[in-house]
């Protein structure tokens, strides 16, 4: 089980997951067979919302995309400048800081990544 919630949306042909919560290995798991069953090939992993971030998650990812997802590509929004040096340290794309998470995908409107109302 994560300490995160996921949220997918569509946004052309990539997929944004926007994790809310711990980017740990859980979620990390759980990002993968995500993107693993997934037809899409561009990916872009939203960690803005990111309460905490591992260097397990990151490199659990890293290790896929070298050895698994020569055919995915995969760019993470970091939720701050720790995060981005822990992505970038483990080979990750990172995207600009202050690019627009939607110039990074071939779509018009950004699609919203909010996690659905408490109950």
């Amino acid at each position: 089980m994560t300490g995160a919630a996921i949220i997918r949306c569509e946004a052309g042909d990539a997929i944004v997951l926007a994790v809310h919560g711990a980017f740990d290995g859980a979620s990390a798991w759980a990002l993968r067979l995500e993107m693993e069953a997934s037809p899409a090939d561009r990916f872009v992993v939203d960690l803005t919302h990111a309460e905490e971030a591992c260097d397990f998650a990151a490199g659990i990812l890293a290790a896929f995309a070298r050895q698994r997802w020569r055919d995915k590509r995969i760019a993470f929004r970091p939720g701050s400048s720790e995060h981005a040096r822990l992505l970038s340290g483990h080979g990750l794309a990172v995207l600009d800081e202050d690019e627009p998470l939607h110039s990074a995908l071939p779509s018009d409107a950004p699609c919203s990544a909010e996690p659905p109302a408490a109950a």
